[in-house]
């Protein structure tokens, strides 16, 4: 369950970024998300000035996470190189699976602020109209990604 919220919670705050990205652009989405982060964005009625205040906030939270990421691509090279041909050095292995953590607890906390930045330039009837956007797309994924006992094997 406590990997189901947290992978909730990462696509959540990149879905809203992307919201935001293209409600900047004005294109109604893009060609890999298709319309429906545009129609989202339209939903909420920014403001010029709103989306104006989004675009600032997303260039600062992808120059926080732009390093992150290059590190946490560094890592993941490193920790396919300690387990080539089955190898296997549980301190070395467990290090780097460690700074993996510590990266990923920072692109979480990054994209937390991010997400408490956007909505406090919100206005209330738009944050209310997040909350049901959101609560309509947890019910839309319902049961999706849970899975019983013993159903890996």
């Amino acid at each position: 369950m406590k990997k189901f919220m947290i992978g909730f919670t990462v696509f959540a705050l990149v879905a809203i970024g992307t919201i935001f990205a293209f409600a900047q652009k004005g294109d109604g989405g893009g060609k890999r998300h298709g319309r429906g982060f545009g129609r989202m964005a339209e939903k909420l009625n920014l403001t010029d000035a709103q989306k104006e205040q989004v675009k600032q906030i997303m260039e600062a939270s992808r120059a926080k996470i732009k390093p992150l990421k290059e590190t946490m691509r560094a890592s993941r090279q490193k920790m396919k190189e300690l387990t080539a041909g089955g190898q296997f050095d549980e301190a070395q292995i467990q290090a780097v699976a460690s700074e993996q953590g510590a990266i990923s607890a920072q692109m979480i906390v990054e994209k937390q602020r991010t997400k408490a930045q956007i909505f406090q330039i919100l206005t209330d009837e738009q944050k209310a109209q997040a909350a049901q956007m959101k609560e309509q797309m947890k019910e839309r994924f319902k049961g999706k990604g849970k899975k019983s006992v013993g159903e890996d094997f």
